[in-house]
């Protein structure tokens, strides 16, 4: 079953608009700060039903302290995965897996080229593809089509090393980290793609602070479940088009 999550920073009332708009799952963008009041997130996050991944800080002289706590923080939510930027990763996987050899570090797409993609996806052990970077970077806006090709192919190849996704509502020429609900014509089929290879980590809406609110968290969980219903209704056609074979 597919997980669509949103993402924010651990504070008590991204916490409160998450759950009133209906979402079950989580990402924290996070910092040293927030890294180094850990215990305070896990008190707080334990309070909601939901489930978590984490996003490892974009930048920054991270102590040695500060990763052990982004270890403890992991463990003690017992994360999906830990999203990381490539440079980051270079700086500080090693010392992390050697505080926890099972984190799961996602290593995220950016701003590549076909060439570098394919280098990225086949050199890092765990992969979060950015769904938005692969259409404006890589695929430098070319049609709905060609994405989902392109996602497919990805999926085909590598999807055993997919642990995470973020699927903003992008599409050609729009703004960044949108809600999925802008791009209906992208996530649903993504979504399709998604379910079909089996993917069991969480799909975020990766979206900017003026859409974090109730009513724009809660349309895209509302997309989620019509994709949901329409899914149903195609496998119980097929189903009974079998039978009836």
């Amino acid at each position: 079953m597919l997980k669509v999550a949103t993402k924010f920073t651990p504070e008590a009332q991204a916490f409160e608009t998450a759950t009133a708009a209906g979402c079950r799952y989580a990402e924290f963008w996070l910092d040293a700060n927030w890294l180094n009041r850990w215990q305070a997130v896990v008190e707080l996050a334990q309070q909601y039903p939901l489930g978590y991944a984490l996003h490892f800080p974009n930048s920054g002289d991270l102590s040695d302290a500060t990763l052990r706590e982004a270890v403890h923080l992991y463990r003690q939510l017992n994360c999906s995965a830990m999203v990381i930027h490539a440079p980051m990763l270079r700086r500080y996987g090693s010392p992390l897996l050697e505080l926890d050899s099972t984190l799961r570090l996602g290593v995220e797409n950016h701003r590549l080229d076909e060439t570098e993609l394919e280098r990225w996806a086949t050199e890092n052990t765990w992969l979060t593809l950015d769904v938005e970077h692969l259409w404006k970077f890589t695929l430098q806006d070319s049609p709905v089509d060609v994405l989902l090709a392109a996602v497919d192919n990805f999926l085909m190849r590598f999807g055993d090393k997919l642990v995470h996704v973020h699927l903003p509502g992008y599409a050609p020429g729009r703004a960044e980290h949108r809600p999925m609900y802008c791009s209906r014509e992208m996530v649903l089929p993504v979504l399709s793609l998604l379910a079909d290879y089996q993917f069991d980590g969480l799909i975020v809406s990766e979206v900017n602070a003026q859409f974090q609110n109730v009513h724009e968290l809660r349309m895209d969980t509302l997309l989620f479940e019509r994709w949901q219903t329409l899914r149903r209704e195609v496998t119980s056609r097929k189903a009974s088009q079998k039978s009836v074979g």
